[in-house]
């Protein structure tokens, strides 16, 4: 590593190490049902939800009842996403007329987006429409997050509670999940990226002649909104084939720095959540000085690697 890279992970660092109390404090008051400042804007879309779906607020569950919720719920979202890639050449938002996905793609895409593993073997450019990456990959990328910050959540609880055996309510979780924390953050992300030239439009893709002389096809789309919800839920799936390798995924210096910091901010808030909840802050303090360690251990291998002739990265 350069000295240029050293100092960009520590500023990473002191930012992450800056946001980890006021974004960890705040999921705690989110998951234990405490107002905060976006409560007068999501509470009442909170109870709408709630109404539609059955749900009850203040009705918790055994282990036994979240964990039925949680795969009831994977499996309906592997089946809707299944069923979106196999019919996309019938559905809008495909300005490239791209066919649907063959059989064995798609399910392996609908699995590994159901378990946020989010395995890319596909070219996303060529192969998936606007409505696709839209409502099919992004709207993953939140709720297999969402899920993910529940079960954290749900961890928790069960650490916390000696006496209680109930973990909360699956579906509560989810909608605060990606109310409260996911989508804020991704409507200021989304306008951070475009600031710095990422593409969000529904534009067919631009042809254009190079310098040497040859077409070139430009990737446009709706790629600011799916590229901060992919890196806050540390989900894979880009909206193109190299991910944040390709310049308009990620066009700036700034905005691969700020990606960086996508990735680690809800990880990093959660252990002070967990100190939190557990009402002993210098736990979530240890577990975080465990994650910073593993963060400066990583780059000195890196360095060591490059400084030995074998770079790993």
């Amino acid at each position: 590593m350069t000295t240029a890279g050293w100092i960009q992970a520590i500023v990473l660092f002191l930012a992450v190490l800056a946001l980890t109390k006021p974004i960890g404090t705040y999921m705690a008051r989110v998951f234990e049902g405490e107002r905060t400042w976006l409560s007068p804007v999501f509470v009442p879309v909170e109870r709408l939800l709630y109404k539609l779906g059955g749900v009850g607020e203040d009705e918790e569950m055994p282990w036994y009842a979240y964990l039925f919720a949680v795969l009831a719920f994977s499996f309906v979202s592997f089946v809707w996403l299944y069923a979106l890639l196999r019919t996309q050449q019938w559905l809008p938002l495909n300005p490239q007329h791209f066919p649907a996905m063959a059989p064995d793609a798609a399910f392996n895409t609908a699995v590994s987006f159901m378990t946020n593993t989010n395995w890319q073997f596909y070219a996303g450019e060529s192969t998936m429409s606007y409505f696709s990456q839209m409502a099919g990959l992004a709207w993953h990328n939140f709720v297999s997050a969402a899920a993910g910050i529940a079960l954290a959540i749900a961890l928790i609880r069960g650490i916390a509670r000696t006496t209680v055996k109930t973990l909360g309510n699956f579906w509560v979780d989810l909608t605060r999940a990606c109310l409260y924390i996911l989508l804020p953050i991704s409507i200021v992300g989304c306008l951070i990226l475009v600031w710095q030239g990422v593409p969000q439009n529904f534009h067919a893709y631009e042809t254009v002649k190079s310098i040497e002389g040859f077409s070139q096809a430009i990737t446009g789309g709706p790629m600011g909104s799916q590229e901060v919800i992919k890196e806050l839920g540390t989900n894979g799936g880009g909206f193109v084939n190299a991910n944040s390798a390709a310049p308009n995924e990620n066009p700036t210096p700034f905005s691969d720095w700020f990606e960086m910091l996508l990735i680690l901010i809800i990880g990093a808030g959660l252990t002070y959540t967990y100190g939190k909840m557990v009402k002993d802050t210098r736990q979530g303090w240890a577990l975080f000085t465990a994650m910073s360690i593993l963060f400066f251990g990583a780059l000195i291998v890196v360095y060591w690697a490059e400084a030995a002739g074998n770079p790993l990265i």
